[in-house]
C-alpha cells in the first residue's frame, strides 16, 4: 500500500483514500491500551524510536502539554542502549561509557537518578603483543604520545579529503608498520569512531567537540538513566514503521505493519544504518540535500563478547588490556569489570571491517575466535567462561550498526543537515544529526532535545 499525496484538492480525505481499504486505520489516540491525555495545545506528535533521542524529545514535548506517542520497532526501549542482565550483573551490549562527564548532560541524568559510578583509567592498562608477551607501559606511553601528535597534524591545511589509513601511509610509512602504533590505530581510532581507517575521513575524523574528564561507567546498568523520561509517555513496542506520508497542510500518516497513525508532526529518530537501508519509505521523498548527508555519512561498528568465568585468570585491578593482534580490529582491546562489580566478567572488543565481518558468524564462532585472543595474553589453559554475550549490532534489522562516523567525502555540514526540519511536520534526531557530539550517547540526548524544540516551534 502506498500514499500518494495529491498536488490539487488535497486535503484529510483524499490523502486516505490513496491507501488500500484492507489496512486497518487507527487515528493516533484511538488506542486503548495507550491512550494519552487531550493535548491542551491541541497538537500531536509522533516519535519514530525508544532510543534516548525519542525519549529526550518525547519528554520535552510532553512536559510542554504536547500529546507524544512513540512507536518503537523493537520489544524494549533504549535503542543502543541496552543493558543486559543475563550473566547476573549489568553488562552494557551497547553504550558502556559517559564521554568526559565534566558538564555532560548525560551525567547530569546519572546524578539526578543518584546512579552509582566509577572513573576509568585509560592509564590503567596492560598490553601484550601478537606472541602473548607483555610491553612495558612505557613503549606504550612513548608511542601514544607519537600516535597523538601525528593524528594532530592530519587534517589541518588538506585541500582533498582521503582515508586516514592513506595519509598515515603516505606521511608516516615506518609508523605505520610499528605494531604499537598500529594496534594504537585500531584500539584507540577505530573504537573511537567505530570505523576502519580505511574508510575514515583523514579531513574531520577528530573535529568533533568532547566533554573533559576521564570516562565513566554506571555500575548499575546505563538502562536505569532512561527511567525518569520514560514516566508517563506512551510507547507502543514492536511497531516497526514502513512508510511516512507527510504534507503541511494535511499532517503526517505513519503506516506500521499493522495499522496507520495520525500526527501533525513526526520526529524521526531511527539509527543511521536504518535510514541508509532505506526500510522506511517517505512520501514524498526526502530532499536530495538529506538523501545525500544520508548516503555520505557512515555507520560504524563495534563488537562486545562479555564473558563470566567461575575464577579470575587476569590481574584483578588493571582495568584495560590491549593485545596487539595481526589482523586490524581482531579483539585487541578489553575491559576487566572486576574494578566496579564484583564478578569475574572480561569484555572483548572488535572494530572497523572485524568487527562487521565476525558479527556475520554464530555466536560460538565469535567466541572461540575471542577466546584465542585471551588465551594469547593469560595462558593457554585459561577455560571456556561459564556465561557470555555476544553483540551484533551490524545485523540488527532495527539499527544496522552501533553509531555514525565522518566518512571519506563526507563533511559535518552532511551530518546537521539531517537535524534541519523538512516542511512544517518532519524532523531527524539522532546521535547522526550532530557532528559537534556525534557516535555519542550526549550527542543523541542533546539531538532530541533539539527536536523537540524545532517541533514547538514549528507548529506556532
Amino acid at each position: 500500500m502506498v500514499f500518494r499525496p495529491r498536488n490539487s484538492s488535497l486535503n484529510r480525505r483524499n490523502f486516505l483514500k490513496t491507501s488500500a481499504s484492507s489496512v486497518v486505520f487507527a487515528g493516533l489516540f484511538d488506542l486503548n491500551q495507550s491512550r494519552p491525555n487531550v493535548s491542551a495545545r491541541g497538537k500531536r506528535v509522533i516519535i519514530i524510536g525508544a532510543g534516548i533521542a525519542g525519549l529526550a524529545a518525547a519528554r520535552d514535548l510532553m512536559d510542554t502539554g504536547y500529546s507524544v506517542l512513540v512507536l518503537e520497532a523493537s520489544n524494549k526501549i533504549g535503542g543502543r542502549i541496552r543493558t543486559n542482565r543475563a550473566l547476573g550483573v549489568p553488562i552494557e551490549e551497547g553504550a558502556g561509557w559517559i564521554h568526559g562527564p565534566k558538564n555532560n548532560p548525560i551525567m547530569k541524568l546519572a546524578e539526578q537518578s543518584g546512579q552509582k559510578t566509577f572513573v576509568t583509567k585509560d592509564s590503567n592498562f596492560t598490553v601484550y603483543n601478537h606472541m602473548g608477551k607483555q610491553v612495558s607501559n612505557q613503549k606504550i606511553s612513548k608511542m601514544g604520545q607519537e600516535h597523538e601528535q601525528m593524528l594532530g597534524l592530519i587534517g589541518s591545511g588538506m585541500n582533498k579529503d582521503m582515508a586516514l589509513s592513506e595519509v598515515l601511509e603516505h606521511m608516516a610509512p615506518r609508523m605505520t608498520r610499528n605494531p604499537i602504533f598500529r594496534w594504537m590505530t585500531s584500539a584507540y581510532t577505530e573504537f573511537d569512531t567505530g570505523s576502519p581507517v580505511t574508510e575514515l575521513s583523514a579531513m574531520y575524523f577528530s573535529q568533533n567537540d568532547m566533554f573533559e574528564g576521564e570516562d565513566v561507567v554506571l555500575v548499575d546498568g546505563y538502562d536505569r538513566l532512561l527511567e525518569p523520561l520514560t514516566h508517563g509517555i506512551p510507547i507502543l513496542n514492536r511497531k516497526p514503521v514502513q512508510r511516512i506520508a507527510y504534507h503541511d497542510r494535511v499532517g503526517v500518516f505513519v503506516q506500521t505493519d499493522k495499522e496507520i497513525f495520525e500526527s501533525d508532526f513526526v520526529i524521526v529518530t531511527v539509527p543511521l544504518g536504518v535510514l541508509k537501508a532505506k526500510d522506511i519509505e517517505f512520501i514524498p521523498p526526502l530532499p536530495k540535500i538529506h538523501r545525500n548527508a544520508i548516503e555520505r555519512v557512515g555507520m560504524g561498528d563495534v563488537t562486545k563478547i562479555a564473558m563470566k568465568f567461575d575464577e579470575l585468570h587476569w590481574p584483578e585491578k588493571t582495568q584495560y588490556f590491549g593485545l596487539m593482534t595481526q589482523t586490524q580490529g581482531r579483539w585487541n582491546y578489553f575491559l576487566n569489570h572486576k574494578p566496579f562489580i564484583n564478578a569475574n566478567v572480561l569484555t572483548a572488543l572488535s572494530f572497523g571491517n572485524y568487527s562487521r565481518m565476525i558479527e556475520t558468524m554464530d555466536h560460538d564462532y565469535m567466541l572461540e575466535d575471542a577466546m584465542k585472543a585471551v588465551r594469547t595474553m593469560f595462558g593457554s589453559d585459561t577455560p571456556d567462561p561459564r556465561h557470555y554475550i555476544a553483540t551484533r549490532w551490524s545485523q540488527d534489522p532495527y539499527t544496522k550498526g552501533s553509531f555514525s562516523y565522518a566518512k571519506v567525502g563526507s563533511d559535518p555540514y552532511d551530518f546537521n543537515i539531517l537535524s534541519e526540519p523538512i516542511g512544517h511536520c518532519l524532523t531527524f534526531a539522532g546521535e547522526h544529526t550532530d557532528f559537534k557530539y556525534h557516535g555519542t550517547v550526549h550527542g543523541a540526548y542533546l539531538s532530541g532535545k533539539k527536536a523537540a524544540k524545532v517541533a514547538m516551534e514549528t507548529m506556532l
